[in-house]
């Protein structure tokens, strides 16, 4: 197999490509991909292993061929392309964060968490560009966010650590990671225990160490109840570069720029 000129092992987003009746597996954190290319045809299958959903896991490496037992998807060409590439984008819905202990923010306050969610892959073929496929890396259940009517929100549910020391991080390839900025700029004492990052309107970045990154936001609470203020970071994490976007947002906020980012019932 030949990668593209500047691929990186890390990088698993990049151009590869595949000789003819060649396989190819990679795995990305709980999600196994098989590829394999033919004269007329690219093969794919995938499997999910939910106990490496927890770890850091990435490979790539050549297959005898795909496994029997997994179904195949066969896409069909005159001449199939020679190069795939698997791009990462951001889930279609906010994801709701449940904090394992509860946070309190004193009034004036604000304190940043890092937050991380899993991607989709969007499975390509080159020249020309064609989307064949998109999976999600990790099946998240549904929740509804807000209250009981048509002022909530459906969104993902995902268990995760919101993590205040950036070092703490740990080095995960299938989830992206999020900058959150929370001001407390009402009068009282600001207690969340679920909190929900509006990912469809955040870009998608990629480190060179293979790590993924979206838009830094703040979310800043002013008496609104369950509403916040919403607005993007003005710099991107350290290391990182518009040029190295992966993927842009899928809607842009509005004048107001009012999300529904925290519980509804505030303990203060």
């Amino acid at each position: 197999m030949s990668t593209s000129e500047h691929a990186s092992p890390l990088q698993w987003w990049l151009p590869q490509a595949l000789e003819l009746e060649q396989c190819w597996q990679v795995a990305i954190g709980p999600l196994t991909l098989y590829l394999k290319r033919n004269l007329q045809e690219w093969l794919f299958s995938f499997e999910r292993d939910n106990e490496s959903e927890l770890q850091c896991r990435l490979e790539s490496n050549g297959a005898v061929c795909l496994p029997e037992l997994l179904a195949t998807q066969r896409f069909m060409f005159r001449h199939s392309p020679t190069t795939f590439q698997l791009k990462p984008k951001l889930l279609d819905r906010s994801v709701v964060i449940k904090t394992r202990q509860r946070v309190s923010i004193p009034p004036g306050e604000n304190s940043v968490f890092y937050i991380s969610s899993p991607v989709v892959i969007d499975i390509t073929v080159q020249q020309p560009e064609l989307s064949l496929l998109q999976l999600p890396v990790q099946r998240l259940s549904d929740t509804w966010f807000g209250p009981p009517t048509h002022h909530g929100e459906l969104c993902y549910a995902d268990k995760t650590q919101a993590r205040h020391c950036l070092e703490e991080i740990p080095p995960r390839p299938h989830r992206a990671i999020t900058a959150v900025t929370i001001e407390n700029r009402s009068t009282a004492i600001l207690t969340l225990d679920k909190l929900s990052i509006p990912l469809p309107y955040l870009a998608l970045y990629g480190h060179q160490d293979g790590s993924l990154w979206t838009d830094p936001i703040v979310l800043r609470h002013e008496n609104l109840q369950s509403l916040s203020h919403f607005q993007l970071g003005q710099t991107l994490p350290v290391g990182l570069t518009s040029q190295q976007q992966l993927a842009p947002a899928q809607f842009k906020t509005d004048s107001r720029g009012l999300v529904r980012a925290f519980t509804d019932i505030f303990q203060h």
